[in-house]
C-alpha cells in the first residue's frame, strides 16, 4: 500500500496542529458509501481560511467560519502526483485522514494552477469544476 508519509510531522499555525502520517486511499465509490463523510465535508473551507490568523477565519463575505469539525478537501503534490485530500478538522489537532484516488487528474492539475495568497503550504483549494464534478459524484446538491 502506498503511504505519502512514514513519520510524524507537526505544522503549526496559530490555531492547529496538522497531524501527516500514512493516509488511507480510499476509491469515490468507497465515499458514495459513507453518508456521515459526505454530509461532513466542509465546502467552504479552504486552505487559506484554514491557515487563517487567530482573528479567525472569514469567508470572502466576512462571515465567521468554524473550522474545528468536519472534513476539508484540497488537492496536494503527493510523490510528484497531484492527490485530493481529506483532512479531519479538530480543535487543536486537525489531520491528514486519507486521499480520494480516483479523480480525473485534469482536474486535480487545474486546482494546482491557483494564485499564490489561496495556495498555502502546498495545500490547493478545490476549484469549482472539481467541486462541481465531486457534488455530482457524491450526489449532493
Amino acid at each position: 500500500m502506498w503511504t505519502p508519509f512514514d513519520f510524524f510531522n507537526y505544522k503549526q499555525n496559530e490555531y492547529f496542529f496538522i497531524i501527516i502520517k500514512p493516509v488511507k486511499l480510499i476509491s469515490i465509490n468507497d465515499v458514495k458509501q459513507n453518508q456521515s463523510f459526505i454530509q461532513g465535508i466542509r465546502w467552504e473551507v479552504t486552505p487559506k481560511i484554514f491557515m487563517s490568523p487567530s482573528s479567525g477565519p472569514r469567508s470572502e463575505s466576512g462571515k465567521l467560519i468554524d473550522i474545528t469539525s468536519g472534513y476539508m478537501l484540497y488537492v496536494d503534490l503527493v510523490n510528484d502526483k497531484p492527490m485530493l485530500m481529506i483532512m479531519l478538522l479538530k480543535r487543536m489537532m486537525s489531520q491528514n485522514v486519507g486521499c480520494i484516488i480516483d479523480i480525473p487528474e485534469e482536474l486535480l492539475l487545474a486546482a494546482m494552477k491557483c494564485k499564490v495568497p489561496d495556495c498555502i503550504a502546498g495545500m490547493y483549494p478545490i476549484t469549482g469544476k472539481l467541486e462541481d464534478w465531486l457534488k455530482k459524484e457524491l450526489g449532493v446538491s
